[in-house]
């Protein structure tokens, strides 16, 4: 192996080390990132573990984050606050068995 070589191999090696660094290690809500920025009522429904009639009644709610110019959309970050706000009616109203924040 040449001096090139070498140092180019070190210089990899502690690039990978370096990037290892700086990625943030994974969290439990990992599985959300599955999920687009734009949600749909159907991944609101998976998510929460809930029916439509459910469903219709959260949408109807006016804290509940809902973009209507492009379609019925929620912003994935604007439904994670929602729930961090709103545990008490995660609690009561779904089936998820997942922990959600």
């Amino acid at each position: 192996m040449s001096f090139e070589e070498s140092i180019r191999e070190i210089f990899q090696q502690e690039l990978e080390k370096f990037k290892q660094s700086v990625t943030p290690s994974p969290t439990e809500n990992d599985w959300l990132s599955e999920y687009p920025n734009m949600l749909t009522t159907a991944h609101v429904r998976e998510i929460l573990g809930i029916k439509q009639t459910k469903m219709s009644e959260l949408m109807n709610r006016s804290d509940f984050p809902v973009f209507k110019l492009a379609g019925t959309r929620i912003p994935k970050h604007k439904f994670i606050i929602w729930i961090e706000n709103n545990t008490r009616w995660i609690e009561d109203n779904t089936q998820s068995n997942r922990k959600i924040i």
